[in-house]
């Protein structure tokens, strides 16, 4: 059986057609389902009006007291259910429900333990968005793959909030959600071995309004930092952030010794510090960070980690070069650039060079 739950906060416009469309989906899949409306006490009729389809259609609704948060109200409804394939969707049409039988069908034929509706996968968009949107999407999306890049390599759309993950995946996980995004907590501490993607198309609200606001981006970024301390990934990044350390003082040794003691031409000692501090920077990490991990291959992963760090290590050259005929002592010329570099890794590169090991738990 398939349990969706649909958490719900004033969707009175939406909630009735948004029940009997999934509902369509699902039947036409052919197998079992239940719909579970869980209902933060919307003032507008919300959780009567999909009351009143009880009799039409498989659905079920938890009333709660006082309004409590999406996530929250995504445990609450799987803790009910009676499905061994439990899913979510929103209730306000943002999320196609036609795109439930889609998420039944590659679970069905890829055997995951999870498949995400993504919007960024090959496929995927977001209908009309404006650009301001897009880009505060883009971010949050690459913020969460930066801050947890071992646990969300398994989805391109870790915000998504529509997906279907099986029971046994989640046994004895104890979620802690904080927020309106679920998903983070299921690939972060689901026993997720195999996942698969479906593109959809986000679509904008047909009725009603967005409920994202400030508070909810605040509670977004404690999220974030709850689930790298509680999964493990607060350590790996210690163990990355030691390692980084190591290069710059490398980079910043090697460059005193080959231009000063040794008198090589400055930029022929800046870049052959800045590989000395790369070459330290990957197999420090890759018998450091991820020694329970890393294997073979040593040549391809070298090859990618310089390709993907290249850019960084170009601003890097040209910065210590500039800032030193700029006047700057050579120290300090240097330190200019290993803070540009890391900066450009810190924020755009993560994810890329932490991929580079793969996706297993730290």
């Amino acid at each position: 059986m398939i349990s969706v739950v649909i958490p719900t906060y004033q969707e009175a416009e939406s909630i009735q057609l948004a029940l009997r469309r999934a509902a369509n989906a699902l039947g036409r899949f052919g197998e079992e389902f239940e719909l579970i409306v869980v209902d933060d006490a919307s003032g507008d009729g919300t959780a009567e009006l999909a009351e009143s389809l009880q009799n039409e259609l498989p659905v079920r609704v938890l009333r709660r007291a006082g309004k409590r948060g999406l996530a929250t109200a995504v445990v609450e409804g799987w803790a009910m259910a009676r499905g061994d394939v439990l899913g979510v969707m929103d209730g306000d049409l943002q999320h196609p429900p036609e795109v439930l039988a889609a998420l039944a069908e590659a679970m069905r034929r890829t055997q995951a333990d999870l498949v995400v509706a993504s919007r960024y996968c090959s496929g995927g968009g977001a209908r009309d968005w404006p650009w301001r949107r897009r880009l505060v999407s883009a971010a949050a999306t690459h913020l969460a793959a930066t801050v947890l890049p071992l646990r969300l390599s398994r989805t391109t759309d870790p915000m998504s909030g529509m997906f279907l993950v099986r029971a046994r995946a989640l046994d004895g996980l104890k979620f802690s959600p904080l927020g309106y995004k679920i998903l983070l907590e299921v690939v972060a501490k689901g026993k997720i071995e195999r996942s698969a993607e479906v593109p959809y198309q986000f679509a904008e609200r047909e009725r009603g309004s967005s409920k994202l606001g400030p508070p909810q981006i605040v509670e977004y970024l404690v999220h974030l930092a709850r689930l790298a301390l509680s999964t493990g990934q607060a350590r790996a990044w210690a163990r990355y952030a030691l390692v980084g350390a190591t290069g710059a003082a490398v980079n910043l040794a090697a460059l005193y010794a080959l231009a000063v003691r040794f008198r090589w031409p400055l930029a022929l000692a800046a870049g052959a510090a800045i590989e000395a501090a790369l070459l330290t920077n990957f197999f420090g990490n890759h018998w450091l960070t991820f020694s329970r991990r890393a294997s073979g291959g040593l040549g391809p992963q070298l090859a990618r980690y310089e390709m993907v760090c290249a850019p960084g290590a170009v601003l890097n050259l040209v910065l210590t070069i500039g800032s030193f005929r700029a006047g700057l002592p050579l120290l300090v010329a240097a330190a200019i650039g290993i803070v540009a570099d890391g900066l450009v890794n810190l924020t755009l590169n993560i994810p890329a060079i932490w991929r580079i090991w793969g996706s297993p738990l730290p």
